[in-house]
């Protein structure tokens, strides 16, 4: 979720889980209020398309001051997606996905740049962000991520009455996004993961470029929609109109190309392996090692440096997500481990 550096990845380990503070000096600054908790919160929001609530993008504040009372956003605008104002496309029609094509990438033009296994939080690899958008109805928060015996643990619960984002919106649950440090220009992510299950949950796995404003957009999703356990959304985002010269002041609106898959199970009930594979000819998506989607369609477009999302949220779009229930704020997704790879043609 959010300015991306180049395909270089930090080693460094941290002994102890720790939040770190993303300071963007590319960004303008942001402030938001909550109280109670750990009063994180920042930037203004962008906006995801009530039809389609897909994934996020823009840079949160991610330094939230432990407070009763009001807590500092930090540095960061804040990001929305899955579409602007004017969002483009619907939620997608559900069925089996498909490939559009040619035979896969070699393997031998993927180059593992790390495995985390989260025995620890690592802070040169991870962001813990703190921001929101019009359509989530969730603060992120450092205290909704942590790590639980070896794993990733992210967690949607009920906000501190009074938690806002910096433009003053209301958010009623706090999620988490965990962001990488670093960002791909074409590779794979490969995650064992337990997705969320509850009605206006989102739980994800995401790559995206995340300037904000966005003065492009470049996005790729695994989304699992909690209310209808064995959906999951594929999603590929680019922008397709005039170009625009940053820096800006107002973000760009992506076209959509979403596609929903049944997956004969329920993600959320056991681990599975989740894989997005990005190259010059296509994005694929793959459940357990199987292919279930294959975007091709303006693949030109995706091209620019994309940074690597695991997150949770809510939806304020019932007709996509379903509405918000009691089981809403009871949600979390488990995340096993993860591995990044670049692809060299």
């Amino acid at each position: 979720m959010m300015s991306s550096t180049r395909c270089t990845v930090a080693s460094l380990l941290f002994s102890a889980f720790t939040a770190l503070a993303c300071d963007d000096s590319s960004q303008p600054p942001g402030s938001a209020t909550g109280a109670g908790g750990d009063g994180t919160g920042a930037g203004a929001g962008g906006g995801s398309s009530a039809e389609t609530g897909s994934s996020m993008a823009g840079t949160g504040a991610a330094g939230g001051a432990s407070s009763a009372g009001a807590g500092a956003g930090g540095a960061g605008g804040a990001g929305g997606a899955g579409g602007t104002a004017g969002g483009t496309a619907a939620a997608g029609a559900t069925g089996n996905g498909g490939s559009a094509g040619g035979p896969p990438p070699a393997e031998e033009a993927f180059t593992l740049l790390f495995r985390d296994d989260f025995d620890q939080l690592d802070a040169g690899r991870w962001q813990l962000m703190t921001h929101s958008w019009t359509e989530n109805l969730a603060l992120f928060s450092q205290s909704a991520a942590t790590i639980e015996r070896g794993q990733l643990v992210l967690r949607l619960t009920p906000a501190p009455q009074g938690t806002a984002d910096s433009s003053g919106a209301a958010k009623t649950f706090l999620g988490a996004e965990v962001r990488s440090v670093d960002s791909l220009t074409y590779g794979r992510v490969r995650a064992r993961v337990k997705l969320a299950r509850g009605s206006a949950v989102i739980s994800s796995l995401v790559t995206i470029y995340t300037p904000w404003p966005a003065d492009n957009w470049n996005e790729l999703d695994i989304e699992c929609l909690g209310a209808e356990p064995n959906d999951v959304q594929f999603n590929a985002m680019v922008y397709t109109g005039a170009p625009v010269r940053p820096p800006v002041t107002q973000s760009v609106s992506p076209t959509q190309h979403p596609q929903k898959v049944d997956l004969g199970f329920d993600p959320s009930e056991d681990f599975h392996t989740y894989q997005i594979e990005w190259t010059p000819s296509g994005a694929r998506f793959s459940v357990d090692d199987v292919l279930r989607h294959e975007w091709t369609e303006r693949i030109d477009l995706m091209v620019l440096p994309q940074n690597v999302l695991m997150t949770i949220w809510a939806s304020s779009s019932a007709s996509w997500a379903g509405a918000v229930t009691a089981e809403t704020g009871r949600a979390s997704a488990t995340y096993d481990w993860i591995e990044l790879y670049r692809y060299t043609p």
